[in-house]
């Protein structure tokens, strides 16, 4: 029987930009069912959940594919109330499309088991650290970039919008070059990350480069595997 999967994302359902990639490269059949904190919100609604001038910020997608950024304080608070909702519903796996660093997902006591998209981004990168003397961390935003260090390893950082750094941000190369140019490995840190994006990094940079998708299809096979009950 398929894998009953739940995608999870901070803007709008469908992903259609993540979930049939990631189908597409799991080998388990799954069948998923996707949930997103802005379903359903009118404009109005969605207007309130915009951070004001400096306060912490994400960004995500609308149904529609344009940007938008929200509140992080109140985009976590719908999310961790969102997975609780859904822990009921009987999924055997509970996937987040999103990996910013939220402590408050370990205090959840949910029953389904779940992927944490930040921590398993982090982990297979520090597995690939053996040898590597430079490592990149891109972000999705300016103001989400932090001064992140892997233990041993001269760790850069920067930022690309993986919506609209083609069209709106015509320093984006060189703003990457200064920081990416030599380096051993690059992880990208949002799930909007594409696989065009990645090869594109790979040619210019010619380094391996991670994104959070490929990572949670293979996270995925690996879960299921070790509950073949499921």
């Amino acid at each position: 029987m398929p894998t009953e999967v739940a995608f999870v994302t901070i803007g709008q359902s469908p992903r259609d930009d993540i979930v049939p990639f990631i189908l597409d490269r799991a080998r388990t059949p799954i069948r998923a069912t996707q949930f997103g904190v802005l379903d359903n919100l009118d404009q109005a609604a969605l207007a309130a959940m915009a951070p004001g001038p400096a306060a912490p910020r994400l960004v995500s997608r609308l149904r529609s594919g344009h940007e938008i950024y929200l509140d992080r304080a109140l985009t976590i608070l719908c999310l961790l109330d969102m997975l609780e909702a859904i822990d009921q519903q009987g999924f055997d796996l509970i996937v987040p499309l999103c990996t910013c660093h939220i402590p408050e997902l370990r205090a959840l006591n949910l029953r389904t088991p779940f992927i944490e998209p930040q921590r398993l981004m982090d982990v297979p990168a520090i597995f690939l650290l053996t040898g590597l003397c430079r490592v990149a961390l891109i972000f999705p935003t300016r103001q989400a970039v932090t001064h992140r260090s892997y233990e041993g390893v001269d760790t850069v950082t920067s930022w690309l919008s993986p919506y609209t750094y083609a069209q709106e941000d015509p320093d984006w190369t060189e703003r990457l070059d200064a920081v990416l140019i030599g380096v051993d490995l690059i992880v990208m840190h949002c799930v909007g990350f594409s696989e065009d994006i990645r090869v594109m990094l790979q040619h210019r940079y010619k380094c391996p480069v991670l994104i959070p998708r490929r990572v949670i299809a293979a996270a995925i096979d690996l879960v299921v595997q070790e509950n073949p009950g499921s």
